[in-house]
């Protein structure tokens, strides 16, 4: 029911910093999102060697998808976009506004959940 969000600067050291800090607090979160892969496979890594089962205790989910989400255990479920086609969009407005276009409006690819083993409904309440 509570979603929040943690400060890190993206690298492995702060993703499973973060990670152990929630994890040790009163009432540990199900499901942790994380904003790129190798934070997130920092993350998971923290759970085993805490004990936590993923997915039965916690939750895990990736913001990209990286070949990295498919060859850890448990294969992480991830954000799936077309990031190279949302360049390109990005890209062609920008080309387009500088050569004296207004602004217009680019409707790119909706990203999609890709599920793994790293998720499941959270655990029931005791």
């Amino acid at each position: 029911d509570q979603v929040r969000s943690v400060v890190t600067d993206y690298s492995d050291a702060e993703g499973a910093a973060a990670t152990r800090r929630v994890l040790a607090e009163p009432n540990p979160p199900t499901a942790l999102v994380y904003d790129n892969d190798v934070m997130a496979v920092a993350g998971s890594a923290v759970a085993a060697e805490l004990g936590i089962p993923v997915p039965g205790r916690l939750s895990i989910v990736a913001w990209d998808d990286s070949a990295l989400c498919r060859v850890t255990h448990p294969r992480l479920t991830a954000l799936v976009r077309d990031t190279a086609g949302f360049g390109r969009l990005a890209a062609e407005e920008l080309l387009a506004v500088l050569a004296g276009s207004p602004p217009g409006v680019r409707i790119s690819e909706r990203p999609r959940l890709e599920p793994r083993e790293s998720t499941a409904p959270p655990p029931a309440h005791t």
